[in-house]
């Protein structure tokens, strides 16, 4: 069974850093799920751009 994460981050450069570290370990980006939302950061109260995509790994990409 294929396992999914979503990433979410306020901060593009954490979000980019965070799915590229996910990469790194094996996960595949699902690029048609990209996302760039407005939304109220509920810290600040600002409106603000949140970043999320999923990610895939395969049950068979764990066994090698």
């Amino acid at each position: 069974m294929d396992q999914v994460k979503l990433v979410r981050e306020w901060d593009p450069d954490i979000f980019h850093a965070r799915v590229l570290e996910l990469e790194r370990q094996g996960w595949e980006s699902r690029r048609e799920t990209y996302r760039v939302t407005a939304e109220m950061n509920p810290e600040t109260g600002i409106i603000s751009h949140v970043y999320s995509i999923e990610l895939r790994k395969s049950a068979r990409s764990n066994d090698t």
